[in-house]
């Protein structure tokens, strides 16, 4: 009965340390998943704020070239 105990002990172990890999996999993967997504979103801001510097510098007549480039003719 000893002999029983023992093995049924050492496959819950080992089932045990299974399902401690097996979560700590899972985090570190959605771990991965977050920081590139934080990576994505420090890019785009900083995308945004190289942008928002851009159009700062120019003056009235060059921001008014540029926007004319995008913004469509009124041809009524």
């Amino acid at each position: 009965m000893a002999r029983i105990q023992l093995y049924a002990l050492i496959c819950a172990a080992f089932v045990l340390g299974i399902i401690g890999v097996y979560s700590s996999g899972i985090a570190r993967g959605q771990d991965k998943i977050k920081r590139k997504l934080d990576k994505k979103l420090i890019d785009n801001m900083r995308t945004a704020k190289e942008v928002d510097d851009e159009i700062s510098e120019l003056n009235d007549t060059s921001l008014s070239d540029r926007a004319n480039r995008w913004v469509r003719k009124d041809n009524r």
